[in-house]
């Protein structure tokens, strides 16, 4: 059994470090605390959230975080500014970080209304390079459903034609998405991390794969062809994006369900693992990449919902994707 706690009491220093003076906001990395940012910021809120420490609806830091998250949002477009990643992925993780705090974006998203017709949400997803930036290229195709659904841009119509196309793109062969992309440039490990981004969005509202039992023999396979990039001690969102995909694809098969177990038990030792490590050093260390932190902690939380007993906590972690859609 692994005790988490003493990485937890780590993870808590290191929110408060990267708190800026300004109640409610804060920065991506400590040693560039000058200012509030948005993935700082919304990086503590959902930390805050998995861990259950999150502000209650009512306080003054609630609402502080609430109108630093709403104050990065560009009134003209709707759109929401950081000084990294793209337009639509920032705007969904600031709107997702938004919705675990109950509160929504102050303007529209008129910047992206473009998509809201059936022939401009096809458009959009057929725009993405799908073959050899399928990763990257999936904060867009999974962040714009996110962004128009939490924010309530869209009806449930528009999302029948989302949900439509991902069923006739799914890969036959891998299960994965997009057909026909699957071989022809990104390694494999990039094509299991984009659809991972698809699936949180299919499991918000409880869509089956149409491929599930080739998503369990491509991850198998992979795993037996040391195609899992895992690192060991070191913070990132590899494992949240295999162990989601994992436990989610075994709720809705029994194929080979045996070997998929296995496979989840070892990824999530490994991630106990680097846990151990990760909280090793002086009492006071920190981390200094909240972002990073995200993943490994969210992560943290799955492998506690599937492997209990060799998790030692003084706490239940939370599944923010169990929620709501994007990380």
């Amino acid at each position: 059994m692994t005790n988490i706690q003493p990485f937890l009491k780590k993870v808590r220093r290191s929110i408060d470090a990267h708190r800026i003076s300004t109640l409610g906001g804060y920065s991506h990395k400590i040693s560039e605390s000058l200012e509030a940012d948005l993935y700082g910021t919304a990086d503590a809120v959902i930390l805050l959230y998995t861990i259950g420490e999150l502000p209650p609806v009512g306080s003054s830091e609630h609402e502080s975080l609430v109108k630093t998250l709403q104050g990065f949002q560009q009134p003209d477009d709707g759109l929401f500014n950081a000084d990294s990643h793209h337009p639509v992925h920032r705007t969904a993780y600031a709107v997702a970080a938004l919705e675990l705090l109950d509160s929504k974006p102050c303007y529209p998203l008129t910047g992206l209304h473009h998509v809201k017709s059936r022939e401009g949400i096809q458009e959009w997803m057929e725009s993405l390079d799908w073959a050899q930036m399928p990763w990257r290229e999936s904060h867009k195709g999974a962040g714009i459903y996110a962004a128009m659904v939490l924010a309530g841009e869209v009806d449930q119509e528009w999302e029948q034609w989302y949900f439509a196309w991902l069923d006739q793109e799914a890969d036959p062969e891998t299960g994965f998405w997009r057909k026909g992309s699957i071989h022809n440039g990104a390694p494999l490990f990039h094509h299991l991390a984009s659809s991972f981004h698809y699936l949180f969005n299919q499991n918000y509202r409880k869509r089956p794969l149409r491929y599930p039992n080739q998503w369990v023999d491509t991850c198998l396979a992979m795993q037996v062809d040391g195609q899992i990039p895992l690192k060991a001690g070191a913070l990132g969102f590899v494992e949240l994006d295999v162990l989601y995909t994992l436990i989610s694809v075994g709720e809705q098969t029994q194929h080979r369900a045996n070997e998929l177990q296995a496979m989840i038990k070892a990824i999530g030792n490994h991630l106990l693992s680097s846990i151990t490590a990760l909280a090793d050093g002086p009492e006071d260390g920190l981390f200094e990449d909240m972002h990073s932190l995200c993943g490994t902690v969210c992560a943290l939380a799955l492998v506690q919902s599937v492997m209990p007993e060799q998790v030692n906590a003084n706490r239940v972690l939370q599944k923010i994707l169990d929620r709501r859609p994007f990380i």
